[in-house]
């Protein structure tokens, strides 16, 4: 008996791992393409810094949930509504649990599990609407659109508004071909949730509640039709009639739910744009809507570009007019056009009668990201037409799909898709102030909108209190606003004892369109150095440059105390940027620039107003010289003006030969005289180790 019940064991066992066998075989391609998702979407989450909206995010998320409801649900303090916010709010709050509520990679984790849920959705709503096959290619185009992973890896409601759709939809399809009464409940009940979350994400999601219904509308009537009623009901399907109404009113529901915010969308709608044309441009706005949805920014000749579109937009078309394949679903799904046609074709057909409204309705490639899922479905159901003559070319043709996405990716983490490098700036700016012990900084922005990312990087390195973050302008700066609005806090905070002040200009169109306060700092103090993170502006002012004793020096520093020039001596050199590459694509392409500060005293009368040459040299010459900038030290301050004694702060970049071999070189200073000839000796005042 006991060897019996071994024998049923075992047996049970075998049948349990020919199963899980069977089902790993079954579902082996959905779970590779799942894989693809979240290896697109994970990877190198950190690489971009936070940008201006995305510091908005964080902005709003680290309030409280009633405060986040009560100041974005009116639409008057951001014009994007509250769910996402929220959500981001309770997975910082989650993060923290685990020291990780500052991790750029770990706050970006939530949109990507977003975008791997939206590859996931679409591979059960196109199993269930058009096969197996066409779900498959569909799951995999959706994985691979460069647009759909940059956004996934992005802080704002677009990935998620696009995943509440696509699950939205998948509700729909399920709550119309549910075969009990509770079942079809519980998917209404999903759809009703998806959708609102979507809407209360990205209110442009509402372009989608008129496909939903007119969805319904079509599948009621397909099912209702006598030619395909029998094909369409089977015995377990409740009646076209009962499914219609309960979907209706999942739809009222959801539109029920939507309505206050629909209303202050309305009350608050005061047009960013001027009123242009319905329709206007149509042609260029399609292929620019296709080109989004697919290679987006892939930086490849025209000629590629325009041939990979017309590839997509041929896949497109045969997507939306071929024939549909036959599927498990086909009885109650005679024809998936229906779908691809509603839920593409409505939002464009909206967005371009409001061009009539607004010329800006399709001004950025974010706005109608959320199409994308539903046109790559429409481009995987063109190539797997051909399943029904030759399925060798259809595989062929999604393949070559496949590719062209995939070889459009690398560029989303390449320097020319970088907007606003914050890390950079700030990475800059802490680094400097690490090795400036004896002269302390401060920060200064315009206005506290651009505070946020600036304060997100300067955080681990520095806090407010070692390195001060000022942002005293509220409106918006004239030219006559330089003395009596820009000179005060400027004056407090040199009062304060900083000696360096950063610039941090970013965003200034309709703040200091006449860049007045650097206009203002540029006429007062010396500039140091500029640096130009994208979409940022870096400029260090010199607030002090006269001392009377040598202030403490970087551990670095080279104490050199020998004479230049008659009177001129230099007591101590610094190179503040020891390691660099000869190249750089982020703070000033093309090349590297060494930092150095140099520390002079007039050690009697200077008879005239010398200038240093500030070198790298190798072997084989010089692979760097100084930059000549008309607001620095000794060009505000000659020598000639100096008391004896006076000990002067000095800063210079040296730029760099791009082709600059690596190793370790030399910088050498000389001084050169009033008719530009070299004088005295050369003094070499440290290395620098090129990568």
């Amino acid at each position: 008996m006991m060897g019996a019940a071994k024998t049923q064991a075992a047996s049970s066992q075998v049948a349990r791992t020919a199963g899980a066998a069977h089902r790993w075989h079954d579902w082996w391609p959905e779970i590779a393409i799942i894989g693809l998702a979240a290896l697109t979407r994970f990877w190198r989450l950190d690489y971009h810094s936070f940008w201006f909206d995305e510091a908005v995010s964080l902005d709003w998320a680290e309030d409280n949930p009633a405060f986040i409801w009560a100041n974005t649900f009116p639409l008057l303090n951001d014009k994007h509504p509250p769910a996402y916010y929220l959500l981001l709010h309770y997975w910082q709050k989650g993060l923290a649990f685990l020291g990780l509520e500052h991790s750029d990679a770990a706050l970006r984790s939530l949109g990507a599990l977003l975008g791997v849920l939206t590859v996931l959705g679409v591979l059960l709503l196109v199993r269930r609407l058009s096969g197996r096959a066409a779900s498959v290619l569909a799951g995999a185009l959706v994985a691979l659109s460069p647009a759909l992973v940059w956004y996934s890896q992005e802080l704002r409601m677009f990935q998620p508004a696009t995943t509440g759709v696509v699950w939205a939809a998948y509700c729909l399809a399920r709550g119309w071909q549910g075969r009990t009464f509770a079942r079809r409940m519980g998917w209404w009940s999903g759809l009703i949730a998806a959708f609102t979350f979507a809407l209360y994400s990205y209110l442009f999601s509402a372009f989608l509640l008129p496909a939903a219904g007119l969805t319904l509308i079509g599948l009621w009537w397909q099912a209702s039709r006598p030619d395909t009623a029998a094909a369409t009901l089977p015995a377990a399907l409740a009646p076209p009639i009962r499914r219609f109404l309960e979907g209706s009113a999942a739809l009222a529901v959801t539109g029920a739910l939507f309505l206050p915010l629909a209303i202050h969308a309305w009350l608050v709608n005061d047009s960013e744009g001027q009123p242009g044309q319905a329709f206007m441009d149509f042609a260029a706005t399609m292929v620019r809507q296709l080109q989004i949805f697919t290679i987006w920014r892939a930086g490849w000749l025209d000629w590629w570009v325009t041939a990979a579109l017309a590839f997509f937009g041929v896949l497109v078309i045969m997507g939306l007019l071929g024939p549909s394949p036959a599927t498990e679903d086909a009885g109650r799904h005679p024809d998936d056009r229906l779908w691809l046609w509603l839920w593409i074709g409505t939002p464009l057909l909206i967005g371009n009668l409001l061009l009539a409204v607004s010329d800006t309705v399709f001004n950025e490639d974010r706005y109608f990201v959320f199409l994308a899922p539903f046109v790559l479905w429409a481009a995987a159901r063109g190539a797997i037409v051909p399943v029904l003559r030759r399925r060798s070319a259809a595989w062929l043709v999604g393949g070559a799909a496949c590719v062209l996405l995939a070889g459009a990716l690398p560029a989303l983490w390449a320097p020319a898709m970088l907007r606003e490098d914050w890390r950079a700036a700030a990475g800059y700016i802490a680094a400097y102030e690490r090795q400036s012990p004896g002269v302390p900084g401060a920060v200064l922005s315009h206005v506290d909108f651009t505070s946020d990312a600036l304060k997100w990087y300067l955080r681990p390195a520095r806090t407010e209190a070692e390195m001060p973050l000022y942002f005293p302008f509220g409106g918006v700066l004239q030219p006559e606003d330089a003395e009596g609005v820009v000179a005060p806090p400027i004056r407090g905070i040199v009062d304060s004892g900083a000696a360096t002040l950063w610039l941090v200009q970013s965003h200034l169109d309709g703040v200091d369109d006449s860049r007045v306060v650097h206009g203002w700092l540029s006429q007062h103090y010396p500039a140091i150095t500029e640096q130009y993170p994208t979409g940022i502006q870096l400029t260090g002012f010199a607030l002090r440059h006269r001392y009377d004793a040598l202030p403490a020096l970087s551990d670095g520093a080279s104490v050199l105390d020998v004479e230049l020039a008659p009177g001129l001596r230099l007591l101590a050199c610094e190179i503040m940027t020891p390691q660099l590459s000869a190249t750089d694509d982020r703070m000033h392409p093309p090349s590297g620039w060494v930092h150095v500060r140099l520390w002079w005293r007039a050690s009697g009368a200077i008879d005239q107003d010398y200038f240093p040459s500030v070198q790298m040299v190798g072997p084989e010459g010089v692979w760097g010289d100084r930059l000549y900038r008309d607001g620095e030290v000794l060009r505000r301050d000659p020598p000639s003006t100096w008391p004896v004694e006076t000990i002067v702060r000095d800063e210079v970049d040296i730029n760099l030969n791009p082709m600059t071999p690596a190793g370790t070189y030399p910088v050498n200073v000389r001084l050169r005289d009033s008719a530009g000839a070299d004088v005295g000796s050369t003094a070499t005042c440290g290395s620098v180790v090129v990568e």
